[in-house]
């Protein structure tokens, strides 16, 4: 299919510019780009309107607490996550022949950091006044956190630019994932069951990318682990990991707080604008992690062609995200009750507003590879930290005084700080690259 594509791109090319598709280097990246469009688009195309029939059939109530103990465990992901994903591939980019040694350290370190989690999680469900059904949601989902160290083995074949097999585990757990929640809904099921199901996906993935990397004729038994490594991915990460810990906070604090203030219907009722614009969130993921090696050995050849590739990296992600936005603010009115049903027109407001911020989002994924790049995550850090407290703090101002449209004016307010300050820190150079 990606190779249909490329030729059907090369003939209504100009002839003179036709030598592009003939570029090694543009269709090994084109391919691997279409590939990971493919499978972010297929997966959450399906999780989208799975998601939409579990909310007409949840109701915004029984939604919105699914959807609270979710992003309360997400408030915890990149502490899991230990921010090695990112220094991961930087490094596996600059020396495959290392893999045995970088995928070795990483995955044990990232099992602990999971583990880790699940108990600081488990101890605050307690500190704090939940429900019982809440408290345990909570405590189930947690345990995702630690199937999720299986994803260095997506950073092995990013850096290797092969995304169709992370494709093909990704799309054969979205199956399984799909098939137990439609099962959920007709066998009418309760709620620890759903969160279970949703805790599974990140195991049926991982079951995926280990037999996938066994295919591909790895082996995991080569792993080895290095205690000398070990402390230089962490001394590497851990700014990163408190930057996108923070970045994750103010990604998903928002629906904790609506619970806070507000009540767990209008959770369920922001939660589906949420949804409705997380469609489009593989957009920036699939383009940075695609783009990003590339753009790594662009500074290696000239600085002048990097800030070029840098610059149209910008461009690129601005006009994506408002391809996104335009047309979602026209037929959200329409597109909204027909999807999750007319219990959640009240969405359709949040929605408007809170599709913006996908400009700040997305300019926030690129401006965070140029940092991550550049080895300035202690700078990526003190902005995310910055933005998290402004966050916070308008979230604390305006929902108790605005509602609904106050979190989504804060999110979008929120996302644009980043992109912002790079931005205008960048601009000389960015005004010069030609």
């Amino acid at each position: 299919m990606i190779k249909k594509i490329i030729l059907q791109l090369e003939n209504i090319t100009p002839p003179k510019y036709r030598w592009i598709f003939n570029h090694q280097g543009f269709r090994r990246y084109f391919k691997n780009t279409g590939w990971m469009f493919f499978g972010q688009f297929i997966s959450l195309l399906a999780s989208f309107f799975v998601g939409a029939w579990l909310a007409r059939y949840l109701g915004p109530n029984d939604f919105g607490i699914v959807n609270y103990a979710i992003a309360f465990v997400g408030l915890f992901a990149m502490v899991a996550n230990l921010g090695i994903d990112f220094v991961l591939n930087r490094e596996l980019v600059k020396h495959p022949e290392r893999k045995d040694e970088y995928l070795g350290t990483s995955f044990p370190l990232k099992l602990l950091g999971g583990i880790f989690s699940v108990l600081i999680i488990t101890i605050l469900t307690f500190l704090i006044d939940f429900d019982p059904l809440t408290r345990l949601l909570i405590i189930i989902f947690s345990s995702s956190l630690i199937f999720q160290a299986s994803n260095v083995i997506t950073a092995f074949f990013q850096a290797r630019v092969e995304a169709k097999y992370n494709v093909k585990a990704q799309i054969t757990a979205m199956i399984i994932s799909s098939a137990l929640k439609i099962a959920f809904i007709l066998l009418n099921l309760n709620l620890i069951f759903l969160i279970s199901v949703y805790a599974l996906d990140f195991l049926w993935q991982g079951i995926g990318f280990f037999f996938v990397y066994k295919l591909k004729g790895f082996k995991i038994s080569t792993w080895k682990f290095k205690f000398s490594l070990a402390k230089r991915l962490w001394l590497d990460s851990w700014p990163l990991m408190l930057a996108n810990a923070a970045a994750f906070i103010y990604l998903r604090i928002d629906q904790v707080m609506i619970g806070h203030f507000l009540d767990q219907g209008s959770v369920g009722i922001y939660a589906a604008a949420v949804k409705f614009a997380e469609i489009w969130y593989f957009l920036p993921t699939v383009i940075c992690a695609s783009l990003f090696p590339a753009i790594v050995k662009a500074k290696s050849i000239n600085y002048n062609f990097y800030i070029k590739r840098l610059k149209n990296f910008y461009g690129l992600m601005t006009l994506v995200a408002l391809a996104v936005a335009i047309p979602t603010v026209i037929l959200a009115p329409w597109a909204v009750p027909f999807i999750f049903g007319s219990a959640y027109t009240s969405s359709v407001p949040i929605l408007q507003i809170y599709i913006w911020s996908s400009i700040g989002l997305y300019l926030g994924w690129a401006v965070s590879q140029y940092l991550i790049n550049e080895n300035k995550a202690k700078k990526l850090f003190y902005i995310h930290v910055f933005a998290l407290i402004f966050n916070i703090t308008l979230n604390i101002i305006l929902i108790p005084r605005v509602g609904l449209p106050g979190a989504a004016l804060t999110t979008l307010a929120s996302y644009l700080i980043l992109p912002t300050i790079i931005l205008l820190q960048q601009r000389k150079d960015l005004i010069r690259a030609k």
